[in-house]
């Protein structure tokens, strides 16, 4: 290896780590995991990451550090942070999220409060991990601390939500509620949202445009955002009269993503999809899984199979190839959100208003679609 290589290797696990760092911070700082809870060992976070033992070494030696984590001979590590006794004292409002990955949840968690903390707001966060019972105990929990607003990501959003008089109950109260990311069909409320239709549309007409006929997909079917991007892929087939396969599309849910990303489950999609040459999928997440399963089978991406995203989230592996990709806003969508409910908690008659926002498509500009 020479110096160039080494310094590049050097630079990716400095950026692996600071992300991990980061993430943690914002996890513990924000309330998601609570002081004396347990935090994930070394093995969960290398596996949740796929970073090295080293990676996650110096980032948790960081935390620790900082008083953030302890870590227990023989127990584990733990939480050592609490928020000041003086946020008691503040207004709040409910952050409801289905998950905290890794390159979304810290940078819309900064928007959020960037917007809410200025006008003296403290933020209460609580995870569903994707769980409709999860939800609607949280649910309970927010509305008996008796927030001032709510901002919410709903969980399994492409389904009817069953929690209908909770949702009743924070209409009766006129607790302002906005939604991000997604929202759902039966619950008339506000959402700040990527045009996810309108980016698989472009996405799709990309590769369509290179010269690919034969396009196949892996998407998420408990999602709104999953059904969306679908919703897009087959509208812009049909406009260009492009044929489809059912065998092409792969889906998968919040519970299946063991066994779909395995090494099994990952040479069964490939089997199922392998005459296509191009693949539209979820997110970055799942597409750099996938793009890492073909080139260690000698697959190369752009050359033998053509690639395309959502989120841009410049995940970090050891490809040289940067995913064509609809940009997730990230911070913006959380600024705009807490700009929005802000507006909202002034508003006495919100529920009257329209205070949804639809992000304009925008694309990075990815390596990862060949012009055959």
């Amino acid at each position: 290896m020479n110096i160039g290589e080494n310094m590049k290797q050097t630079n990716q696990e400095g950026l692996k780590y600071q992300k991990l760092y980061n993430w943690a911070h914002t996890l513990i700082t924000s309330g998601v995991i609570k002081n004396m809870d347990k935090f994930p060992s070394e093995t969960s976070l290398q596996k949740m990451f796929g970073y090295s033992r080293q990676t996650v070494r110096t980032a948790l030696q960081h935390l620790e550090d900082e008083g953030l984590i302890m870590r227990v001979r023989g127990s584990g590590t733990y939480v050592s942070y609490e928020s000041s006794e003086l946020d008691g004292n503040r207004p709040q409002v409910g952050l409801l999220l289905s998950y905290y990955s890794d390159y979304l949840f810290p940078t819309v968690y900064d928007g959020i409060e960037s917007a809410l903390k200025e006008k003296g707001y403290r933020i209460e966060v609580a995870v569903t991990k994707n769980r409709l019972n999860e939800e609607a105990l949280y649910l309970e929990g927010l509305l008996k601390a008796d927030v001032s607003g709510l901002i919410i990501e709903g969980s399994r959003s492409a389904f009817p939500n069953p929690n209908i008089r909770l949702y009743e109950e924070i209409k009766k109260r006129n607790i302002p509620t906005i939604f991000i990311h997604n929202h759902y069909e039966n619950m008339p409320f506000a959402s700040v949202e990527m045009a996810d239709a309108s980016s698989a549309y472009e996405l799709t007409k990309i590769l369509i445009e290179q010269g690919h006929r034969k396009i196949g997909g892996i998407l998420k079917y408990d999602d709104m955002q999953g059904i969306e991007r679908y919703k897009g892929f087959i509208r812009c087939l049909s406009d260009y009269g492009i044929s489809y396969d059912d065998d092409w599309i792969r889906w998968y849910s919040t519970k299946e993503m063991e066994t779909k990303f395995s090494k099994k489950g990952l040479l069964n999609i490939y089997r199922r999809t392998k005459d296509c040459t191009a693949m539209i999928i979820y997110n970055d997440e799942i597409a750099r899984i996938y793009v890492e399963f073909l080139e260690e089978r000698g697959i190369h991406i752009p050359e033998d199979m053509s690639i395309v995203s959502f989120d841009d989230a410049e995940l970090q592996s050891n490809s040289s190839v940067q995913l064509l990709s609809a940009i997730h806003p990230k911070e913006k969508l959380g600024r705009i959100a807490g700009h929005h409910l802000m507006r909202m908690m002034e508003d006495k008659d919100w529920q009257t208003k329209n205070y949804s926002y639809r992000f304009p498509v925008k694309l990075n500009d990815g390596n990862s679609v060949k012009k055959l």
